[in-house]
């Protein structure tokens, strides 16, 4: 969540939205945004933190001080060095993400 007029209060709200024993949601605060300048370094976002952008992770991956590769990863950053390849809007970011979440469920997610 790294929008400039967000906080603390906003974060907790919006993670109540997806609850799964398997996902974890963390508060990255303007101005340091520690967590979307990692996430960029992988989407080659060079120009400044990424927000707006999905990275999927199979039970497999392994943290370490920065992100692991992910299996897969889409956005709707649009414009400039934002990796074009992966960039989709509304409806295919979508259809992106679903097929995204069953590869690392192995089919097993629900809803959508």
């Amino acid at each position: 969540m790294p929008g400039f007029s967000d906080n603390e209060k906003t974060a907790k709200r919006i993670a109540e939205t997806i609850i799964d024993p398997r996902v974890q949601h963390f508060y990255d605060p303007f101005p340091s945004h520690r967590a979307g300048k990692a996430f960029a370094k992988i989407g080659n976002v060079n120009s400044g933190p990424a927000w707006d952008i999905y990275f999927f992770y199979d039970e497999d991956a392994i943290w370490n001080d920065s992100p692991p590769t992910p299996v897969e990863w889409w956005h709707q950053l649009g414009g400039g060095d934002r990796a074009s390849a992966k960039h989709f809007a509304a409806g295919i970011l979508a259809e992106k993400l679903h097929e995204s979440m069953h590869k690392v469920t192995k089919g097993e997610c629900t809803g959508g």
